[in-house]
């Protein structure tokens, strides 16, 4: 890890909170996330950002699992039951199972499989994701030093099929939306020279920005005293800032990617995103996004009001001037999920 200098996470958390508040509503938290604000504002403070990954909010709002979640004294209740029945039966077979370890390793293998090394040379095997911030679940398939998760994974099957469109290692990345930042943990560990730049709303925003600071230090800029609330906002690097922010972003980038944030957004708050993406040169668009969209509110259920689907994002994206190059499900994507490639004409 790279040592970073001092952040008050604190003050970044609350300020971003105030200008978010008033900025324009396109980029306030819509219908989904309303909710989900408020609450892991309260995991954040009662539990800190060392420990992020296993917040009680994390799996339903970042921090994706596999299997059903199952906890080391549920797994051991279920072993007692087994054993009972089948006392010949493996401890590590049924323990693996219980843990969904074979939904990693399907992940683990198709990435491995879908990557194109001769447009894009990458390290599969030797990196992965860090203990820090403590992940609920883990799993291990090489003799790395790091492992695997989901949102891992999910990210580097986006990275797989982008390998398989372009012509050489894409630089620089703009996300929308990027969770706790494992995109640019994928990115910043293999290539010295990639740019990740991830725009978010807080406390998201804080939360990748501990996280990448830890990883990389002052390589990654973030939304301390020294940016002023207004005006253009100059990065040399990779950076983690306010989705607020980013029609003061400058610089021109390679890639785009969203991951399983438009499917949580309003059509129009979307359109306004894409239009700012499209602006900002990228050649290149990668979408995760639901084929269905999510499910419309009703009552005190969470959802959206008119759903945004995977085939509504590339029509935003075609009508910019963007064609779809590739579209994948299963086997590359077992989820509600597509994943979506898409260039610039």
């Amino acid at each position: 890890m790279t040592e970073a200098t001092m952040v008050d996470w604190s003050a970044m958390t609350q300020r971003s909170l105030d200008e978010l508040r008033g900025t324009d509503s396109l980029y306030r938290p819509t219908s989904f996330w309303g909710p989900g604000l408020d609450a892991l504002l309260s995991d954040m403070e009662k539990r800190g950002l060392e420990s992020f990954k296993s917040w009680p909010t994390a799996s339903s709002w970042f921090y994706p699992r596999y299997g059903v979640g199952f906890t080391y004294a549920v797994i051991d209740k279920v072993m007692a039951t087994v054993h009972a029945s089948l006392p010949h039966a493996q401890p590590g077979w049924i323990r693996s199972a219980l843990v969904a370890t074979h939904e990693a390793r399907r992940d683990f293998d198709a990435l491995r499989l879908a990557w194109n090394q001769t447009n894009w040379p990458c390290d599969l095997d030797g990196f992965g994701e860090s203990q820090v911030g403590t992940p609920f679940q883990y799993y291990r398939f090489t003799n790395a030093p790091h492992g695997w998760t989901r949102p891992y994974l999910n990210y580097a099957l986006c990275m797989a099929a982008l390998s398989r469109h372009v012509a050489a290692p894409p630089k620089r990345f703009l996300e929308i939306g990027g969770g706790f930042g494992v995109l640019g943990e994928f990115l910043l560990s293999r290539d010295p020279d990639a740019v990740y730049v991830d725009v978010d709303i807080p406390p998201l925003l804080t939360v990748s920005s501990w996280y990448l600071r830890e990883l990389f230090g002052d390589r990654v800029a973030v939304y301390d005293a020294s940016v002023a609330p207004t005006g253009p906002v100059d990065v040399v690097g990779s950076a983690v800032l306010p989705n607020y922010r980013l029609p003061d972003l400058t610089g021109e980038f390679d890639v785009f990617v969203n991951s399983f944030s438009f499917q949580e957004m309003e059509p129009d708050v979307v359109e306004n995103y894409v239009d700012l993406v499209v602006a900002r040169g990228v050649q290149w668009a990668v979408s995760l996004n639901s084929r269905l969209g999510k499910p419309v509110k009703s009552g005190n259920r969470v959802g959206v009001v008119d759903p945004v689907t995977s085939a509504r994002i590339i029509e935003m994206f075609e009508r910019r001037g963007f064609e779809l190059t590739g579209a994948y499900n299963s086997p590359l994507i077992h989820s509600a999920g597509q994943l979506a490639v898409l260039r610039r004409r």
